[in-house]
């Protein structure tokens, strides 16, 4: 097996702590640039004195000298050398012999207490060559070893004045220790911001289906909590269509939510989660937080044919007449609306005013309201001309007033508390029946107020049903007008403190949503970015501790730590 093929594409610190989640024999990091000189400072290292060196390393240094002496079967020649004939040759003095004792002793004087030999080079530019000068190098691992010891993991052999690398691919295969297979080297380079990506983006992919699953199941729970209940339900979850409907977009949303996760790599899956999570959180916010304009009752009803369709759901008032007009009469009254309150208020008081002021006052419902300034238009016509009128007009504004005791009056003049109008014509609600007008379709964000006078214009007598407490319609007995139908509308105000089906809050609820949203991606972009950052850091603090736990050493002299290049000075320096 050549070393190329076992190197990874995960650098030493992002690989797993336990050598064996590694892959088997000798395992190394992703071959790139080193950048572990500036932090190794082993030029400094180099500069130690042999002594202190001696001293640091001396618990865990070898030599081979009595090696060398076996070789050349003598003990005159202190250095070994590979070649036994020509071992024996320099013992004898032999003159036709290559290499000479001066030079066996110069080559041992490179380093005095390094490991020399007269051998082949089998590392760095000389390697495969002629016989020469060696270091013989060992890779070793700080306390990798039996009881703590540093273990030796590879050896080669350098020729003087040539320069190795300290890294497992420049040392031959057939000098590794089964010590070796036991670790995991580190990368030849500190790992990038881009490896630290690709990792987690595999991690972010890990148990997809479990992440999935659990969206489906968390967003079909709140869809079917957040769904409209059926008519007539008031129950938190349900089974019936538009609860069903609601469960499966749910399910649909919190799968798409997790998938989108599990598959868009660490920064995209971040953003998707926090978006989804926090527009969902920013859409509950504006739904409890909303305000705004009522809009029309409209719900799912079946017709006396079996027919199902939309319905504005209502009521039918009969009213008796209220006598605004003859003075003469004991029950003449005056009545008065506030054209600013939402709710169009109403107040009947005394007949004839007494020094300006109308007394006696109360808070009165009242139908089939028409105004003095506005004589041919009801009151939905009067408010979509914006009451102009009145409100140019301060002889026709009117003002209540309190006194201490609680009693009401109305007079002439401007209040901030509304601006009340003279009613010329009502009547007082007298019977009131459940009613519906069939075939009123809702637009996105519910028919308001000011709809219902045009929506009106669309229906006849024949679109008028009664009604039971589920929508289903029946036919009215008795002769009703649609002018005497009066809409039911739902307010931002009603439901619960959350009521997701409230279509008075719609707007508010997606404006709530579209915000959490931007945000949460936001959010969500920056806490990947910091997440990565932080890895990265970690990692890299990572490699660099990992390029102390290895080095390379001559006999006891010290030369560099991993990644980093040692130099075997030549002969005679």
């Amino acid at each position: 097996m050549k070393l190329k093929s076992l190197f990874l594409s995960v650098p030493y610190a992002l690989c797993l702590v336990p050598y064996t989640a590694c892959a088997a024999g000798v395992r190394v990091g992703n071959a790139s640039r080193s950048y572990a000189n500036a932090y190794n400072q082993v030029a400094q290292q180099r500069m130690q004195a042999d002594m202190a060196t001696q001293q640091q390393y001396a618990p865990v240094m070898t030599t081979s000298a009595a090696a060398a002496t076996a070789a050349a079967g003598d003990d005159e020649i202190a250095l070994r050398v590979a070649n036994a004939n020509l071992a024996k040759q320099i013992i004898r003095g032999d003159t036709t012999a290559k290499v000479g004792i001066s030079q066996l002793e110069s080559c041992g004087a490179i380093y005095p207490n390094g490991e020399f030999a007269w051998d082949t080079p089998t590392a760095g530019r000389g390697a495969g060559g002629g016989q020469t000068c060696v270091a013989v190098v060992e890779m070793r691992g700080v306390q990798m070893g039996a009881g703590g010891s540093d273990a030796i993991l590879a050896r080669a052999n350098v020729a003087a004045g040539d320069a190795v690398k300290c890294n497992i691919s420049e040392f031959p295969e057939s000098g590794y220790t089964t010590d070796a297979g036991n670790i995991t080297f580190p990368a030849d380079a500190e790992p990038t911001v881009d490896d630290v990506v690709r990792v987690m983006n595999d991690e972010q992919k890990q148990k997809a289906g479990l992440k999935i699953a659990a969206g489906a199941i968390i967003g079909g729970l709140g869809g079917n909590i957040a769904g409209k209940n059926e008519v007539g339900e008031d129950s938190l979850m349900g089974t019936g269509k538009h609860k069903m409907q609601s469960t499966l977009v749910g399910a649909l949303g919190g799968a798409a939510l997790g998938a989108g996760n599990a598959y868009a790599g660490k920064v995209g899956g971040d953003m998707i989660l926090s978006t989804g999570v926090n527009a969902a959180a920013g859409g509950v916010v504006g739904n409890i937080a909303a305000s705004g304009d009522s809009v029309l009752r409209i719900e799912d009803c079946v017709l006396p044919d079996k027919t199902k369709t939309t319905c504005l759901w209502g009521m039918i008032v009969t009213k008796k007449d209220l006598n605004l007009s003859d003075s003469s009469q004991d029950n003449y009254k005056t009545a008065f609306i506030n054209i600013d309150d939402i709710n169009f208020t109403t107040y009947v008081c005394d007949g004839n005013a007494e020094g300006g002021e109308w007394k006696n006052c109360k808070e009165q419902e009242l139908v089939s309201i028409k105004l003095e300034e506005y004589p041919n238009e009801d009151l939905d016509g009067a408010n979509a001309k914006n009451f102009e009128l009145i409100k140019q007009n301060p002889d026709k504004q009117y003002k209540l007033i309190k006194s201490e005791k609680g009693d009401i009056s109305i007079q002439s003049g401007f209040s901030s508390d509304g601006i009340y109008a003279k009613i010329s014509a009502a009547g007082i609600p007298d019977q009131r029946t459940h009613a519906m007008i069939a075939n009123v379709h809702d637009k996105a964000f519910g028919l308001k107020r000011s709809d219902w006078r045009e929506e009106k214009k669309k229906h006849t007598d024949n679109d008028l049903y009664g009604r039971n407490a589920k929508g289903e319609g029946f036919s009215l007995s008795g002769s009703y007008s649609i002018q005497d139908f009066y809409p039911m509308y739902v307010d931002a105000e009603d439901g619960g403190i959350i009521d997701l089906g409230n279509k008075a809050r719609l707007k508010s609820t997606l404006i709530g949503a579209g915000a959490g949203g931007a945000m949460g991606a936001f959010v969500g972009y920056q806490g990947a970015q910091k997440d990565i950052d932080d890895r990265w850091v970690s990692a890299v603090r990572e490699y660099k501790d990992s390029l102390q736990k290895i080095y390379c050493v001559t006999g006891q002299r010290f030369l560099s730590f991993y990644n980093d290049t040692f130099v075997i000075p030549n002969m005679g320096q």
